[in-house]
This record gives C-alpha cells, sequence and structure tokens, in this order.
C-alpha cells in the first residue's frame, strides 16, 4: 500500500478504538470488556459498532455458548497485542538512544559563534546521531518569541535577561572588547579630526550597558555609530576604515584567517560576558533536547577561546 494512503488511512481512524478492541477480543464479552474499560455497556456496544465499521468484520458473533471471534479477529489479536505492548514500551521507556534519535534541532546563534562551531558539531552529530537533522538560524530579534511559540529548540548568545518560561544555563564566559584593525594608541585614535566611528554589530545578544562600560574604559562616550550590521564579516571589513571600532568577543579573532594577532588593536579592557544556551521546558523530545544541549556545549567550550590570555 501506498505511504500517503497508509496515512491518509490513519488519519481517518480512532486509533484510541484499538484499546477497547483488545480488551473485546480477550473478553469476548461485550458486558466484561464494558467493566473492564469503565464503561457503560451501552457505550461498548456503540464502540463495537465503529471497530466493526473500521475493519469491516463483524469481529465478534453471537454462538448458542455466547460470542466467538471471527477468523480476521483471530489474526488481528494475534499482531494488536504485541503492537500495543510495544507501544506502552515506548512511551515508558527511559533509555533515549541518540543512534536512532530522529527529527530536526533548529537553534539560534550569532554567525561568529557559528563559524568555529558549525563543522565540529555537524562531525559529531554524524557520530552519535546520524539521523538527527540541525539546522541553523542566524541570530534574530524575534527569537526568544518563536522559542516561546515552539517553532525553535536552542538559543545560544550572551544574553544579560532571559525572558520567563524560558530557561538557561551559563556554559563559559568569554571576554568582549572594543577593537580596531588600525594601528595606533588610543589617545592617537580620538584626536582624529572626526573622532572615533563606532560599528555596531547588531546582535550583540548583550545589554547596551556594557557598551556603555567599554567606551567609559577607552574615554569615548560620546563616539557616534557610522555602521550597524549583524555580519561579522561585513563589520571585519568597515574595520579596515580609519579610526573606527566596534565591540566583539575575543574568540572570533580564531575566524580572521586573513590577520595575524598584531593587526588587532584591543582597546581599554575586556568585559566578561555570560554565554548561555536558552530553550523552552515546555517542549517535545525533552530527552533528546537535553542531550543535545550537552552536545553543542561541549563543542562551544571546546572552540572557543574562554580566557583572554588564550588569545
Amino acid at each position: 500500500m501506498p505511504l500517503k494512503r497508509n496515512f491518509d488511512l490513519l488519519k481517518g481512524s480512532d486509533l484510541n478504538l484499538l484499546i477497547a478492541l483488545s480488551v473485546l477480543l480477550k473478553e469476548a464479552h461485550v458486558t466484561k470488556a464494558a467493566k473492564e474499560l469503565g464503561l457503560s455497556q451501552s457505550a461498548m456496544s456503540q464502540v463495537l459498532k465503529r471497530l466493526r465499521l473500521m475493519f469491516s468484520d463483524p469481529l465478534l458473533v453471537k454462538r448458542h455458548n455466547g460470542m466467538t471471534l471471527t477468523s480476521k479477529a483471530v489474526s488481528i489479536e494475534l499482531e494488536l497485542k504485541p503492537l500495543l505492548n510495544r507501544v506502552v514500551e515506548l512511551l515508558e521507556s527511559d533509555d533515549f538512544n541518540p543512534l536512532t534519535a530522529q527529527g530536526r534541532i533548529r537553534f539560534i546563534m550569532n554567525d561568529a559563534t557559528a563559524q568555529l562551531c558549525i563543522a565540529p558539531l555537524l562531525s559529531r552529530m554524524q557520530q552519535l546521531a546520524p539521523q538527527l537533522e540541525i539546522e541553523y538560524l542566524t541570530q534574530r530579534r524575534d527569537g526568544f518569541q518563536l522559542l516561546r511559540r515552539g517553532q525553535l529548540d536552542l538559543i545560544v548568545g550572551f544574553y544579560d535577561n532571559v525572558p520567563k518560561p524560558l530557561k538557561s544555563e551559563v556554559i563559559a564566559k568569554a571576554p568582549w572588547q572594543m577593537l580596531s584593525l588600525h594601528h595606533g594608541s588610543e589617545s592617537e585614535l580620538k584626536s582624529n579630526d572626526n573622532g572615533l566611528k563606532l560599528l555596531r554589530y547588531q546582535y550583540q545578544e548583550h545589554n547596551q550597558i556594557h557598551v556603555i562600560n567599554a567606551l567609559k574604559k577607552i574615554n569615548a562616550e560620546e563616539a557616534s555609530y557610522a555602521l550597524t550590521s549583524g555580519s561579522l564579516s561585513t563589520m571585519i571589513q568597515a574595520l579596515i576604515t580609519k579610526n573606527t571600532a566596534t565591540l566583539i568577543p575575543h574568540y572570533t579573532t580564531k575566524t580572521l584567517k586573513a590577520y595575524c594577532a598584531e593587526d588587532f588593536n584591543w582597546q581599554g579592557e575586556p568585559i566578561d560576558l555570560e554565554l548561555k544556551l536558552c530553550w523552552n521546558p515546555h517542549t517535545r523530545h525533552a530527552e533528546l533536547h537535553k542531550w543535545f544541549r550537552q552536545q553543542i556545549a561541549e563543542v562551544l567550550q571546546q572552540n572557543i577561546s574562554l580566557k583572554s590570555s588564550s588569545l
């Protein structure tokens, strides 16, 4: 039977009736089956009518010594009991096996973090959960709304506040600092006639207070913004312009193969921010999601610099 026809048949059937059918076939008696299921005899009789229509067979027929199963009912009983037992096992089982896990995990993180972790994460999934599909989305302003609505499974970012009822877990601290790609002291940068121009990494997840604190440390609170972008590669290209600076995490330099350590002019002092995993606790497949959070946390910890001294 074609797959689509199978699905159409299942959608048009009340699978709850299979439980009643199992009891009916075991008891071969409407009254006894009704008592076991907590139904009235009339309700049980209506259930039997529906089952007869579903299977196009009488299932139970009256004989002089009671009711007996039709040949089709006997065949169904042989298949039905192990099927229902298997369903119960699936519902009750606490054993989660990533090797057999199926489905899709959708998550959000900024592009700088994604560039460092996507390849090792994909490699790990191919080894540990080969049937699982992962979907990466770039940072977006409505991420928490999507998470609450169940349209997203996980968000990774440097958030100060995570709205309820969402849950979050700090997996690391990473240093952020003002950066320019041109050489010169802070005083030389600020003495430029045009003043220091800031580039805003649009999806900086942290509160604006951190940007203000970073600017205070270099005495540039009055600096104006010249560009806003959600693309790290665009930000780096913009930093080539003289007298520009932006606040980014130190580990993003690992994605910039064209530059060496001497090219990065860090200004002020680093600010340690918390990297968090955020998720909706009211979700299906809780064991799968818990396992995936552990995997992505380990990949992030292994592939980004967590201390400024590691640069």
